[in-house]
């Protein structure tokens, strides 16, 4: 690629998009790791444990209590907008506000009631009953929050969504800081730090949104059986994104050892910018390429967003030649077989990046079910191949696994795009 084109590449648009969007939740998560960190510091390791029992609670429900409708509302919010359509738009972000009302509060509600039974019995730490019940709280403000942002990211407001994240991630820095300074720091006050603090986004997010949301329209009629339609499918198609970075060490966890865990775990630990990345990607792509009418518009568009994606693939491929040196000098030479295990996880998460364009095209195409199918079999395919191929590669194979089912579901996905832009693909809106 000639340099003045990398130039017009690097400085477009969407690329410009990408690098608000990605370096806004970089610097989020990095806030939040070093209020996460100080409160390793200041609380015992039981203690640390517990804390993070009740975090996992609320991250966990929050995303389950989206039904997948997110991407849903995104898809069609956008759809409408691209073609100027903006009270239908706001019905869906009213209905979707709704909906995601009523099952957080249900999940919120069912936490809070079972807190006690699932820490004596579930967890088998009595003393998790009262994080679980301040966990119930955050599941409400975490929940809203990620919608709201959602609902930026469909209007193209990029920057006040980065602006709400970064808002909250600092307020939790800031709390923690506070509360180690005034030796007020326990396990309930970071709990609860974690819990309320997006309750500030969730109001200022309300008062950017509320003429969108709270105005009169006309309702839309079947709105509700088209996004649960739509959304369902992406929900599975969550769900199963969710679980798979995890098989290898549950597969490595009842096939080998512990010890193996760990290397394994460290090596994906240190990956942890790529779904950052991913989400940053989808953020920015999909309120776009929904708002497309022309087949013209939509090719260049994939393309262009390929460009992109492939481009910063090819500039993360360095740190393989250099991860034998990193590795060990942060973590120690104890650590050295995690090496070639991060190695074939960043290939594979670098086809998984790639590939990102195409799944958003597949989205606003109306096509959840077939990305759904193969989120379905990736995960099948990588919990069998991990059951017969750890006996013979150790440690490596569910890395090795993972980047022959990241590319190989970018090559189905990629035949499959563009044999639709060959045929004519028809938008229905």
């Amino acid at each position: 690629m000639k340099f003045s084109k990398i130039m017009t590449l690097a400085t477009s648009q969407l690329a410009r998009r990408l690098t608000l969007v990605f370096m806004g939740n970089l610097f989020a998560a990095g806030l939040g790791f070093l209020a996460v960190l100080i409160i390793s510091r200041e609380l015992t390791v039981s203690d640390f444990g517990l804390f993070n029992m009740a975090i996992s609670v609320i991250l966990i429900a929050s995303h389950l209590a989206s039904l997948g409708m997110d991407t849903g509302m995104i898809k069609f919010a956008s759809s409408y907008l691209g073609v100027k359509k903006t009270a239908e738009a706001t019905q869906v972000l009213r209905l979707t506000l709704l909906v995601r009302v009523i099952t957080s509060f249900i999940l919120a509600a069912i936490i809070f009631n079972t807190a006690e039974l699932l820490s004596t019995k579930v967890f088998h730490y009595p003393s998790l009953t009262p994080l679980l019940k301040l966990a119930a709280f955050g599941i409400l403000a975490i929940s809203t929050l990620n919608y709201l942002k959602s609902a930026l990211y469909a209007y193209q407001l990029f920057k006040r969504a980065v602006i709400l994240q970064l808002l909250v991630d600092f307020s939790k820095f800031f709390t923690v800081i506070i509360l180690i300074l005034s030796l007020g720091m326990d396990t309930l006050a970071a709990v609860a730090t974690f819990a309320f603090i997006p309750l500030l986004g969730v109001l200022l997010g309300l008062g950017q949104l509320r003429r969108k949301l709270f105005s009169e329209r006309e309702p839309i009629q079947n709105l509700f059986r088209q996004l649960f339609s739509y959304s369902k499918w992406v929900f599975a198609g969550n769900a199963c994104r969710l679980i798979l970075p995890y098989i290898g060490i549950l597969m490595l966890a009842k096939m080998l050892n512990s010890k193996t865990v760990g290397i394994y775990g460290l090596a994906l630990g240190l990956t942890y910018i790529f779904p950052i990345l991913i989400y940053s990607s989808n953020s920015v792509l999909l309120p776009e390429i929904s708002r497309f009418r022309e087949m013209e518009q939509f090719e260049k568009y994939i393309k262009g967003s390929l460009k992109i994606s492939f481009s910063i693939g090819m500039m993360i491929i360095p740190f393989l030649f250099f991860s034998h040196k990193i590795i060990p000098f942060f973590f120690g030479s104890r650590y050295l077989d995690s090496v070639p295990i991060f190695n074939w996880l960043l290939l594979g998460y670098i086809a998984l990046m790639i590939n990102n364009p195409i799944r958003m095209a597949l989205y606003s195409m109306n096509k959840p079910h077939l990305l759904a199918m193969v989120d379905v079999l990736k995960l099948t395919a990588m919990v069998i191949g991990c059951y017969l191929l750890i006996p013979f590669f150790g440690v490596l194979a569910p890395a090795i696994l993972a980047l022959i089912v990241n590319v190989s579901a970018l090559g189905f996905c990629s035949i499959y795009v563009f044999k639709q832009i060959r045929s004519g693909y028809s938008f229905s809106g």
